[in-house]
Order: C-alpha cells, then structure tokens, then sequence
C-alpha cells in the first residue's frame, strides 16, 4: 500500500505540472479512467478505491513514470505485482460487504446474514484459489499468466483463512443467537422444539394463523411485530423489541454526529442545548408531520 499511496502523491502532488501531463496522456490514449484517486486514512472505502483505480491504469502508470525517470521497482516485480492484483479483489470484497453493513433501517438480523454469508465467500475463495481457480479473481488470474507466476496460491489462501479467523473471532457474540435471530427474522420456517420452552406454544399459535402469515409476507418485519397481540405472544414481542433496537453499526452515530456539526456552525454558535436537540430529532427522522393539520387545530 505505501508503494501505491507514494506514487499516486508522486503524479498527483508532488508537481502540478505533472498531474495535468498525466491526465492529459491518459485523456490522450482513451485510457478507461481519467485521473488518479487519493488514499485518505480517515475514509473507510478510500483504500479499495484507490487501490482499484492504480491497478486499472497500471501501463499507464509505468509508461509515464519511465518518461520521468522515476524509478518505482515494484512496478516490475512479479511477486509484487501479484499481491496488489489479490488485495484489490480483497478490499474490493470487503467494501461490498461495508456497503451493505451501512445505512438506515436495517435490523441485526440483516446485518449478520450479510456477515454470515461474506465468511461463506472467504471460505470458497479458499478452497478454490489452493485449486488455481481464479475466477473471482480476474486481476490476480491475469498477473499470474502474465508473468508465469503459479506459487502464491497456497499463501493467498493462507491470508484468506486469517482473515476468516478474525471474522469468526470478531463475531462469535452472532454465533451464540443464530437461533434467536433465525426465529426473529423468519418465525415461520422455525419448528417450535427448535425454540427456547417460553416461545414454543406462541410460536405454534403464530404459525397457524393465516392473517398473521399474510401479514409477516408484506416484508415490514417490525410492523409485523407491532400487530402481535401482547396478550396471545407477550414473549416473541418482547424478544423482537430486543433484536430490533440493537444497534448493528456506528453509521447512525456517525450521521448524527455529521447532522451535529452541519447545524452547530460558526455562525450558529449561540444555538442552545434544547433547540439543537430538536433539530436533530427533525434531521434524524423519518417521521413526517402533518403541517396542515397541526395549524387547523392550533387556530
């Protein structure tokens, strides 16, 4: 990574004149994109970007670097070369899976297939690059023929198994109530000796009842919650209420702290406590007044 970050600086910073040359060749060759992209530390998809785009203007790369007489080493190094096409394709994978984990309304049931299945995918990128199948690999799979390179697969596949030991460490808390989240996300395809003693007569009553199945298949999981009875299924609510307010990701810490500073500027220094609370609770929610009719009553 700091061979990649030192020489985009080198194309994009360290000279003015030589960011405009290098955009005006690639601009004059048609290459695929047209400038280079910036690695910043503070931003979470900035690496797989960066790296992605440096890969993709790779000749071009190499071509205007020789021109300048800039000597980059690695740029020649089959070994090396094969690396960051295998870590392209990985923080690519990985800023898939940061994609899906972000934004609003989603539920830990969500968030945790989506973790379950990206360790399925690390997984079979394991077994199959020990193979030499290399096909959701593109980049890594041209390196290797073009370079005739075919001895990294063992400790690619090595890196893979790292990285899925941490995930599994990382989310072993998930592991313990798949069953929970299984009978909260789907009630309906759960078997009540498959549930806790609590939930297996109310869950047997919820999945005879048809009004309540026709609801659950509108696909509003937490409106589905709120049409339970709290007499008939006192548990399953109060297990629902659970898994729905659990917090899956800092993204709507993060949004609200970003909505913070955008309302509390320079200029708006002497807003109060009380008033700033109200306009995050505005900018926060999806909630959507009645303007009209709260003025006809307040007449």
């Amino acid at each position: 990574m700091k061979v990649v970050v030192s020489t985009v600086n080198f194309i994009k910073s360290s000279s003015a004149l030589h960011h405009r040359q290098f955009k005006q060749f690639l601009d004059e060759i048609e290459a695929e994109y047209g400038d280079l992209v910036f690695f910043t530390q503070v931003r979470w998809l900035s690496r797989g970007n960066t790296l992605k785009r440096f890969i993709s203007l790779l000749d071009e790369i190499e071509i205007f670097l020789n021109e300048k007489n800039k000597m980059v080493p690695e740029l020649t190094n089959a070994d090396w070369l094969c690396d960051l096409s295998f870590l392209v394709h990985l923080t690519s994978h990985l800023n898939n899976l940061n994609h899906k984990l972000q934004g609003n309304n989603q539920l830990i049931s969500q968030l945790a297939n989506y973790v379950t299945a990206f360790e399925q995918k690390l997984k079979l990128f394991q077994l199959q690059i020990v193979k030499g199948e290399l096909g959701h690999f593109p980049n890594y799979k041209l390196m290797c023929e073009k370079h005739k390179v075919c001895n990294r697969h063992e400790y690619y596949a090595a890196k893979l198994g790292k990285l899925l030991e941490a995930f599994e460490s990382r989310f072993e808390d998930i592991k313990k109530v798949v069953n929970d989240l299984k009978l909260f996300s789907n009630p309906f395809s759960v078997s009540p000796d498959e549930v806790e003693f609590e939930a297996q007569i109310e869950l047997i009553d919820l999945q005879n009842n048809d009004s309540l199945r026709t609801k659950y298949n509108e696909g509003d999981l937490q409106n589905f919650y709120n049409c339970l009875a709290k007499d008939q299924f006192p548990y399953l609510r109060n297990k629902a209420a659970i898994y729905a307010s659990l917090f899956g990701s800092t993204y709507i810490c993060e949004q609200t702290f970003s909505l913070l500073n955008q309302t509390k500027s320079n200029i708006r220094s002497r807003l109060s406590d009380q008033n700033l609370h109200s306009v995050l609770r505005l900018v926060t929610t999806n909630f959507h007044p009645n303007i009209k009719k709260l003025v006809h009553e307040s007449v």
